[in-house]
């Protein structure tokens, strides 16, 4: 199969897509003004009638948007495309059964560790195609507040160049068209004229809308595309995936996970089970952990000022028509490089929710881990690098919302999970209660001074409450011997 994704960018072909034939396709791209061999990666004379009709679907996909900042369909179907890519097998009954007895026993091993309670749904067991099902409802969340202002900004962009075209005359327009840009437009039906492009502009907000929501789900297709081939479970690094409490494996993204490394593939598949049913415990059994955190990404993401001089910029490089040439000029560059003081805010409670999490997940994964996994202080450390190099998932939201998300606080997080621990399970589980339970940003900075710190707090607010109390019984102020019933020195001369 092709890896073609490139579409039309323009209708009504002369001829039947039904009974392809590779000239007379190129023969209507150089009418057009196209290079035939810029638009098929090896020539349009080497590509297939079966790459062709997926050319055509994905084509009937983008040029038919609905008005929507993403075209979900679209995504689903890039998604599926690149997860599929190199072969997406069904998996054997003794593969899936093995996975699941690797998930069961790692909530064994987690009951003796955690107080917090296993995920009350099936183990499953996912092909790469199955995580890109599965988990693309989530997706939908985190993306679209962004996808929003994206189309805005293309909007406006697109507004600002119409004022501009309003005053051209016919010499403007030679002139305009004469740009390789544009050199298309002298093709487009009712384009022989000035009116011909003004009527063109006065719809320019709907083909905008359509152009924004093409680029913008091309991007996020192939984002998540990539991710469908890293992603180990469920959830990764902290980001809940699943649309509903589960516990799954990625089998084929796990052993490929387990080739580069000297250890046996069961031990690695163990580990990374333990992982994954400590994190789906989390957001599963604490109410409050997983809205807390999905609120504060789409904040940030609605938060994010566009680019328009990038956007800009663009659209004057290469073809305006041309989606996957803009979605090439855009990337990188579709967000301000400086963060607005909202997204520094939505940022660190982000990475305070991540360090709480991974810091837990750690500790407890490790301490159920050791006992039974000769090489558990080896994966420990390997899931330590994976962290601080940026997992799959940090870098997928790098590219789709411009978040570089690095919970920098996890190790100090991890030595605070650990410290609370020695005063036994329950009391350390007992601080995922409440959000205002749990400990702080700043209390992330000194975990050796959590505990005497919280003790400081509790004496002061009880001493705070006793004397609130004296205050309701009438008894506060008086010296120590003398009660509400003694007369004061001042009472006895009256």
């Amino acid at each position: 199969m092709s890896d073609f994704n490139s579409p039309f960018p323009f209708g009504g072909m002369p001829f039947d897509p039904n009974s392809f034939d590779p000239k007379q396709l190129a023969q209507f791209l150089r009418e057009m003004g196209i290079d035939p061999n810029t638009v098929v990666p090896g020539g349009v004379e080497n590509l297939s009638p079966q790459a062709f009709q997926q050319m055509m679907q994905q084509a009937s996909f983008i040029m038919n948007a609905s008005d929507q900042s993403i075209n979900w369909q679209l995504v689903q179907q890039l998604v599926r495309q690149k997860a599929w890519g190199d072969g997406d097998p069904q998996l054997s009954a003794a593969q899936a059964a093995q996975a699941r007895q690797n998930l069961q026993i790692a909530d064994l091993w987690l009951d003796a560790v955690t107080e917090i309670a296993p995920v009350a749904s099936e183990r499953k067991v996912w092909r790469r195609s199955d995580w890109a099902d599965e988990t693309l409802e989530i997706w939908k969340i985190i993306i679209e507040p962004i996808a929003e202002n994206v189309q805005r900004a293309f909007k406006e962009t697109m507004a600002q160049q119409a004022k501009h075209f309003e005053s051209l005359d016919e010499v403007d327009l030679e002139h305009l068209t004469s740009q390789p840009q544009f050199e298309m437009l002298k093709q487009l039906p009712g384009m022989q004229g000035v009116d011909g492009l003004k009527s063109l502009l006065s719809q320019s907000e709907s083909l905008m809308a359509q152009l924004s929501s093409a680029i913008f789900s091309m991007h996020i297709g192939r984002a998540l595309g990539e991710l469908s081939t890293a992603s180990l479970g469920s959830t990764d690094v902290g980001i809940p995936s699943g649309k509903d409490p589960v516990t799954a494996l990625v089998l084929p993204n796990v052993d490929a996970f387990a080739a580069g490394f000297e250890i046996p593939v069961d031990e690695v598949r163990q580990f990374l089970a333990l992982r994954e049913c400590a994190h789906a415990r989390l957001f599963a059994s604490v109410p409050w952990l997983k809205a807390e955190f999905l609120a504060a990404i789409r904040a940030y993401a609605a938060a994010i000022s566009i680019d328009t001089d990038a956007i800009r910029e663009a659209m004057s490089e290469v073809n305006a028509m041309d989606e996957e040439a803009l979605q090439v000029a855009l990337t990188g560059r579709l967000f301000k490089p400086e963060p607005s003081e909202a997204q520094l805010k939505q940022l660190a409670k982000l990475e305070w929710l991540l360090a709480l999490i991974e810091g837990w997940v750690e500790t407890v994964t490790f301490e159920a881990a050791r006992t039974y996994l000769p090489n558990a202080s080896q994966l420990h450390e390997i899931m330590r690098r994976r962290r601080i190099d940026g997992s799959p998932a940090e870098q997928v939201l790098a590219q789709l919302i411009g978040l570089r998300m690095r919970p920098v606080k996890a190790r100090n997080a991890a030595e605070l999970w650990e410290l609370l621990g020695a005063g036994g399970k329950a009391e350390r589980d007992a601080y995922w209660r409440h959000p205002d339970v749990a400990p702080t940003a700043a209390e992330l900075d000194k975990p050796l001074e959590f505990l005497e710190n919280r003790q400081l707090q509790a004496a002061v607010e009880t001493s705070i409450d006793d004397e609130l109390s004296s205050l309701l019984d009438g008894t506060l102020g008086w010296a120590e011997g003398l009660s509400p019933e003694d007369d004061s020195e001042g009472d006895r001369q009256i």
